[in-house]
């Protein structure tokens, strides 16, 4: 039995589970439970063998059960570990009430590692603990922010420890990750070209001072105010007569409008939604109830309109896709954060957000690494081999990463979860 191969990618058809009473591994076929011969194919040609270890579960990505040395091979269907010392004592695909063969296997893995790091406390599984979300202080909305917005409006100064990115805001029960303290980055979702009015943009945040600037490379051109623009009703005369439902709009592709957004005539027409755009003209959801003269504004709004107060360097084209970055007056950071992730419950000025932190938690696992896995210039960086690597999250809130070649060899073929680097 070798000691240790260069394959980390063998053949796992199949689910299996496990009896900690005689230390029985039985492969599965279905979901359903029904005991398939040959789908797990145990002691096939490219599948697993005596000396090999069997990892239960999904190491990074899901539950893990940890590792076990295979001695011996009963059939394609069963096979038998040396030790449960380097597994968690969960049930592995079993009935917990019998200990026996339950309904459903466990994803799992064969590799040709090295034997010896089993025994090996440093790689136990019973070390591992998932790091932990704990409060590290709240903070109060200045705006309300809406379902699926990924920017929310915060004093940042009034939160003590201070922010850091890499920090989360709980909401709705999930932690979503700070990106970024003061800026909020968003994508256009329309093109725009220097004279053009309005350009549109997912909705980064609602504050609405007047001043807020977007950057674009050098240039920082002054919105005005974010979601809504004024245009002229065109046309000659009565431009439109009460019971239309179709308005012209001069420059109206200066405006970049989209249905759904709002209009607003006066009194007499008030958050009526845009139904259809034309070259020239809007319609509207429902008819005017009075005659609307030329050169009446019209407002129209949306959580995605922006528009420029004064542009005029000629250095203010987006297309879109491009990443247009928020900030404060004069370009400054302003009191805001934005997030690796759309926010699932609305928030309304004045309640409490809930900023963590993740700290502690410890992983270990060893991991095949070729060429393609070696991280150059990050902290996961390694040599060729099997290496063993502890990662854990220090008081600091920085991820720290222990790696150490337990066998330096070329030629290891991967393909295994978790692949190399874990991020």
């Amino acid at each position: 039995m070798a000691l240790w191969g260069n394959n980390d990618n063998v053949g796992s058809a199949g689910s299996v589970s496990l009896d900690y009473s005689n230390r029985v591994v039985s492969g599965w076929g279905t979901a359903t439970g029904a005991l398939v011969s040959g789908v797990a194919s145990f002691a096939q040609a490219g599948f697993a063998k005596t000396g090999d270890i069997i990892s239960f579960g999904e190491h990074g990505s899901g539950t893990y059960y940890g590792e076990a040395v295979i001695v011996s091979i009963g059939s394609s269907m069963r096979l038998t570990i040396a030790s449960t010392e380097a597994l968690s004592g969960a049930h592995v695909g079993n009935d917990p009430a019998s200990n026996q063969r339950g309904l459903n296997g466990v994803e799992y893995t064969i590799s040709e590692k090295p034997t010896y790091t089993i025994g090996d406390a440093t790689y136990n599984v019973k070390r591992d603990s998932s790091a932990s979300y704990n409060t590290l202080v709240t903070g109060t909305p200045l705006q309300n922010v809406g379902v699926n917005s990924h920017t929310v409006a915060v004093d940042i100064s009034a939160i003590s420890p201070p922010l850091e990115i890499g920090d989360y805001l709980l909401n709705n029960s999930v932690s979503l990750p700070v990106i970024a303290i003061g800026i909020a980055t968003a994508g256009a979702i329309s093109t725009c070209i220097t004279g053009d009015k309005v350009f549109r943009a997912e909705p980064p945040f609602t504050i609405d001072d007047g001043n807020t600037t977007v950057g674009l490379g050098t240039t920082r051109p002054t919105l005005s105010h974010v979601g809504f623009v004024t245009a002229d009703v065109g046309g000659a005369g009565i431009a439109v007569l009460k019971g239309s439902a179709v308005i012209p709009v001069k420059e109206i592709l200066t405006y970049h409008l989209a249905v759904g957004d709002v209009v607003n005539i006066g009194a007499a027409i008030t958050n009526v939604a845009v139904a259809s755009i034309a070259h020239t003209t809007v319609s509207l959801a429902s008819t005017t109830p009075v005659n609307i003269n030329v050169g009446t504004m019209i407002s129209f709004s949306s959580s995605t309109i922006n528009v420029f107060e004064t542009p005029g360097d000629n250095d203010e084209a987006i297309a879109v896709g491009h990443s247009i970055t928020y900030k404060g007056a004069a370009g400054i950071n302003t009191d805001v954060v934005d997030l690796g992730g759309n926010i699932g419950a609305a928030i309304t000025t004045g309640q409490t957000l809930t900023f963590q932190r993740r700290e502690g938690g410890y992983d270990a696992y060893v991991y095949g690494v070729n060429q393609s896995g070696i991280a150059t210039g990050t902290q996961f960086q390694t040599g060729v081999g099997w290496v063993g690597v502890q990662t854990y999250m220090d008081n600091d809130n920085n991820l720290r990463v222990k790696k150490e070649i337990l066998v330096a060899m070329s030629g290891i073929t991967t393909g295994n979860q978790d692949a190399y680097p874990p991020e």
